[in-house]
């Protein structure tokens, strides 16, 4: 037991550190969005979708930011041979890459699951509200944006209902659009990743693999549409949306108590998680490349019993 515990010991601690990160992320930014004022509004159109929608987004870019990690072999080869900063029980952590490579790739689909069927009712409640919500808070709220000197709050300006309306939003929206294709690029890894199709055909997963490039560019420019929208701090000085979404039939601008709020879309954040690792990983690709063109030698030539020979190969 105590053997187990030295030589797994350092891993059960990284496992649990990483899952505990995951945990904190998602109720953190669950919390954000399901409760206090900037958000309330938004809530009245997305219901409890909006929060599970954002809290896995936030688990995404932290997951993300972590994939391309384990596979740059050169800066792991270069820890790994520092006596300065790496132990025998690092190195041995340094050895686990690619197992902890597939853990968060696993991660990924699973806050992808959720984020994306999370959306999924987030766009029909929105389009819903854009058409059919007559006389009610969300129809209101959906009509922000028709007049002068207002900010919209439903991403949804066209009255088309759904599904059409649904399928307009997915294709001709820049979150919708970009969060198809790294959906579907996703699905395509993964599906190729499996042990069967790595060992039966390994160029289908050599070559799908790199289906990461489009995965990343659609991950950093999904957030740009600004969807996501809460009201501004602004706004919340002058309308407390607790005491004034009872009255939403009497905001304007000659309502002193509760003039018409304002909203702002939330800026993107996804490329400040990934963008560090990114740059890390180009100079990765940079220095494979390099690599690859140098001289390569036979340094000595080894007979082993039962007809094994033994290369020992040194670059030039």
């Amino acid at each position: 037991m105590s053997n187990w515990i030295v030589n797994e010991g350092l891993s059960i601690v990284v496992i649990l550190v990483w899952l505990g990160l995951n945990g904190f992320l998602f109720v953190w930014f669950y919390l954000v969005y399901d409760v206090g004022p900037t958000f309330y509004y938004s809530r009245e159109i997305y219901g409890h979708a909006l929060a599970w929608a954002r809290a896995p987004a936030a688990c995404l870019n932290f997951n993300c930011m972590l994939i391309l990690l384990p596979v740059c072999r050169n800066l792991l080869s270069f820890l790994r041979g520092s006596s300065v900063c790496c132990g025998r029980s690092i190195r041995r952590q340094l050895d686990r890459n690619l197992t902890f490579h597939k853990l968060v790739a696993w991660m990924i689909a699973l806050h992808t699951a959720i984020h994306t069927v999370a959306h999924l009712f987030n766009v029909e409640r929105c389009v819903d509200a854009r058409v059919e919500a007559n006389g009610t808070i969300q129809e209101a709220l959906s009509k922000l944006g028709d007049g002068l000197n207002e900010s919209y709050l439903n991403f949804v300006r066209s009255k088309v209902p759904n599904p059409i309306g649904g399928l307009n939003v997915a294709f001709t929206f820049l979150a919708g659009l970009s969060g198809v294709v790294i959906t579907l690029a996703l699905i395509l890894i993964i599906t190729s990743s499996t042990k069967t199709i790595r060992r039966s055909y390994f160029e289908v997963f050599w070559y799908t693999h790199h289906l990461f490039v489009i995965f990343f560019i659609g991950l950093v420019i999904h957030g740009f549409g600004r969807i996501v929208r809460g009201q501004t701090r602004d706004s919340l000085q002058v309308h407390d949306p607790i005491i004034c979404a009872g009255n939403f039939t009497t905001w304007g601008p000659n309502n002193t108590l509760c003039p018409t709020p304002q909203f702002a879309g939330n800026p993107p954040m996804t490329w400040k998680w990934v963008v560090a690792p990114m740059i890390l990983y180009v100079f990765e690709r940079l220095i494979r490349f390099w690599r690859s063109h140098q001289k390569v030698v036979i340094t000595k030539v080894v007979t082993h019993p039962f007809k094994t020979i033994g290369l020992q190969i040194g670059r030039a």
